[in-house]
């Protein structure tokens, strides 16, 4: 008796876990120059992951092979030895990255389509100096947003609706955004997606 009760308890928690949702909760601030990302990782409020960028210096320049991206996390100015870390971005590079890792895209898309989204929230404020470039850029940033957003929305779980703002600022130059994003995903779905993994290789 004592037997099938435990048998039956390991059963019904094995089921709870399976069902239960790993929280991702995503926050990146940027006021001009300063950038700050935030991501927590929770799971049944008992783990709980956080993970704080406190400079994300993203620099895109063409060069005569691809794109080089330099990106510096952590280090502001006069803080730290760290250099920043350089990767050119070619065609080649694309080829070798989807050589080695497509196989594993449609375990990756297994998990975007069961991806809940609890909360979304966009505001931006832009201004360019002048006026009608301001509208303008107010009137382009609109354009992206709705478009990424609806391409999100389409093929992931929408639990609450998207907040999305653009403010153009007139009277000086700034670029200001702020995005709050709270997506969930079931422990069943990431074990589903590693089974899919295991299989292709």
């Amino acid at each position: 008796m004592t037997g099938a009760l435990l048998v039956t308890a390991l059963v019904l928690i094995s089921v709870l876990v399976l069902l239960s949702s790993v929280t991702v909760h995503v926050r990146l601030l940027r006021r001009g120059e300063d950038d700050r990302i935030t991501l927590t990782v929770a799971w049944l409020k008992i783990l709980r992951y956080s993970l704080d960028i406190p400079l994300v210096d993203l620099l895109v320049r063409p060069s005569g092979s691809g794109i080089r991206l330099q990106t510096a996390f952590g280090f502001p100015d006069g803080v730290g030895d760290r250099p920043p870390r350089e990767t050119r971005i070619s065609i080649p590079f694309l080829r070798k990255a989807y050589r080695r890792y497509g196989r594993y895209a449609f375990a990756l898309w297994y998990l975007v389509r069961r991806t809940r989204i609890r909360r979304f929230r966009w505001h931006s404020e832009i201004g360019v100096g002048e006026a009608h470039h301001t509208g303008m850029a107010a009137g382009l940033a609109w354009t992206v947003k709705s478009t990424l957003v609806t391409g999100l929305f389409a093929h992931t779980v929408p639990l609450a609706k998207p907040d999305l703002a653009v403010r153009p600022n007139y009277r000086e130059e700034r670029f200001n955004t702020f995005l709050d994003c709270v997506v969930q995903i079931r422990i069943v779905h990431f074990i589903i997606a590693g089974l899919k993994t295991i299989w292709s290789r």
